[in-house]
C-alpha cells in the first residue's frame, strides 16, 4: 500500500514511518528534513496546493494526516497566528482527499475534551472561553474533525492521549527525564496536583496499524490512549526519580512566570478508551515508558 504521511518527521510521524515502512511504500511530507531518513521525504508548505502535493495524493492509497502546530509553548506564543495556519493546512489536504476519494486518517487531540475524568467519543464537548486564545487549538482541531466528515468521505479521526515514549521531545515526562540525565531539578508548572494519562508511542504505532489493517474508513473517532496510565505530575516526578535513583529537587513554577495571560491549563482529564480497547488494548504502563526513555541514548 501506498501510503502517505504529514508531518512524517515529527514524533508520532518519524514513529509511523519507520515501522509502516517495513510492510508499505511510504511518503512524508513535512516543513523540516530529516537527514536520517532514506525514504522519500518532501519538505514545503502544506497550506498551499502545488503540484507536488496534488500528485501525491492522487496516487496514494491512504493519507495519515499528522502535520499541524503542536506544543504549549508554541501555541503561547503563536496565539494570533497558529490557529490561521492549523486550518489552511487542513483545509487545503481535505480538499485534495476530497478531490480524489482518499483514505484518510487524521489526527486530532484530547484537547476537545477539556476537564473530564471520563471522556468519551461521544461526548457533547466544551470548549474554554475565547478570552483565552489558548483554547483556539482545541476549538481549531475540533472544527477540523467537521472538516474531515464532510469533505472526506473515507475517515477515521484519532484523538491523541498525552503520547509520549522514545523519540519524544516537547511532553512532560520527556523533560522530567531529561532534567534528571543532566543532573538538573525538575519543573513543575502550576502545584503539581494536576491529572494526567500517559500513552506509550509503541502502542499508538501498533493501534494505527491496526486500523488500517481492519480497512474500514466509515468517519470512526478513536481515544488512543491509556486508562490505566493516570497519575498526577507530582506523582509522575517522583515515579522519575525513583527509577532513575535520582535525588534532584522538583521545583514549582507560576504559570505567569512563563506563559500569557492567553495560557490555562487541563486541571484533569482522562479517556474512556473501551472503543480503542475492542479493537487492542495498551500494554505499557507509566514505569515501562518512564524505564524505556531512561535508556534512550
Amino acid at each position: 500500500m501506498r501510503i502517505l504521511i504529514t508531518g512524517g518527521n515529527g514524533f508520532i510521524g518519524k514513529a509511523l514511518r519507520d515501522f509502516l515502512s517495513l510492510s508499505h511504500d511510504i511518503t512524508i511530507i513535512d516543513s523540516m528534513f530529516d537527514e536520517n531518513y532514506n525514504g522519500k521525504q518532501f519538505i514545503g508548505n502544506l497550506s498551499k496546493t502545488c503540484e507536488w502535493l496534488n500528485d501525491e495524493i492522487k496516487y496514494t492509497d491512504l493519507i495519515i494526516h499528522l502535520a499541524s502546530p503542536v506544543g504549549i509553548f508554541k501555541i503561547d506564543k503563536n496565539s494570533n497566528t497558529f490557529l490561521e495556519e492549523m486550518l489552511k493546512i487542513n483545509l487545503n489536504i481535505f480538499s485534495l482527499v476530497k478531490k480524489y476519494n482518499k483514505k484518510i486518517i487524521y489526527s486530532s487531540t484530547s484537547e476537545v475534551y477539556k476537564n473530564t475524568t471520563n471522556a468519551s467519543e461521544y461526548d457533547d464537548l466544551t470548549i474554554g472561553s475565547p478570552d483565552k486564545l489558548r483554547w483556539g487549538y482545541a476549538a481549531g482541531k475540533l472544527t477540523s474533525e467537521f472538516l474531515c466528515k464532510s469533505l472526506c468521505d473515507k475517515n477515521i479521526i484519532l484523538r491523541f492521549f498525552n503520547v509520549t515514549g522514545i523519540g519524544d521531545n516537547k511532553g512532560v515526562m520527556y523533560k522530567f527525564i531529561k532534567s534528571i540525565k543532566n543532573n538538573e531539578d525538575i519543573n513543575i508548572f502550576g502545584n503539581g496536583d494536576q491529572i494526567r494519562t500517559f500513552c506509550d508511542i509503541r502502542d499508538v504505532v501498533k493501534f494505527t496499524n491496526n486500523i488500517i489493517q481492519e480497512n474500514i474508513y466509515k468517519g470512526d473517532i478513536y481515544n488512543v490512549g491509556n486508562r490505566n496510565n493516570v497519575i498526577s505530575l507530582n506523582d509522575l516526578a517522583k515515579l522519575c526519580l525513583k527509577q532513575a535513583k535520582s535525588k534532584v529537587n522538583i521545583n514549582y513554577t507560576k504559570y505567569e512566570d512563563i506563559f500569557s495571560n492567553n495560557y490555562d491549563d487541563i486541571i484533569e482529564r482522562v479517556p474512556n478508551c473501551k472503543k480503542m480497547n475492542q479493537l487492542m488494548k495498551s500494554q505499557f504502563t507509566n514505569a515501562d515508558i518512564i524505564k524505556s526513555m531512561l535508556n534512550e541514548k
